[in-house]
């Protein structure tokens, strides 16, 4: 008996602790930002921030084309440790946003020719050839970690993957969730 209800209460842990720590979040956020505006208008501090980030948006689709920004840019691109960040984070947020073809293709990578353990990821890059290693039987296979924000880049011959049909947004979901989405 003593243990079922310490099961039922891990459980029950288990339930609450994502929805609790979401809504403790969501409140600290929005208080926060309502605290920065000098109104007492509850909400406002996150109407601001949604109009701010649209309107953020709107003129960065003019401002991409300013040579001022593209000056930046390619500023940033060059400077030897913020490139690594800054180009990082720009080209993960294309591919999380469609606007850079990147995680299209989910696959489920094998990392010895002889084992049964695969690993769930997406082919990034068929060719190789900003490595120099050109030669078609290699490919580039990213596999995000679950639960966390990174990931790790495989090079493997081509005959390591198979081919998933879930969409890629899906599969990414799946993966960051350690295999538990959709279970209830």
């Amino acid at each position: 008996m003593k243990t079922r209800v310490i099961n039922y209460f891990v459980q029950g842990l288990l339930y609450t602790t994502p929805l609790a720590l979401t809504v403790y979040v969501l409140y600290w956020a929005l208080n926060t930002l309502d605290s920065l505006i000098p109104f007492d208008l509850p909400g406002l501090g996150l109407l601001t921030l949604l109009v701010g980030i649209t309107l953020i948006g709107f003129l960065g689709n003019f401002a991409v084309r300013s040579p001022l920004v593209k000056l930046i840019d390619r500023m940033l691109e060059q400077l030897p440790l913020v490139k690594l960040v800054y180009s990082s984070a720009k080209d993960m947020m294309k591919s999380l946003t469609g606007k850079k073809k990147g995680f299209e293709q989910a696959v489920l990578l094998k990392l010895h020719p002889d084992s049964g353990v695969r690993r769930v990821g997406f082919v990034t890059d068929q060719a190789l050839a900003e490595l120099g290693a050109d030669d078609g039987e290699l490919i580039a296979v990213y596999v995000p970690h679950s639960l966390a924000i990174s990931g790790q880049l495989f090079v493997v011959p081509k005959s390591y993957v198979e081919p998933l049909h879930g969409k890629p947004a899906e599969v990414l979901k799946y993966i960051v969730a350690g295999g538990v989405v959709g279970q209830g």
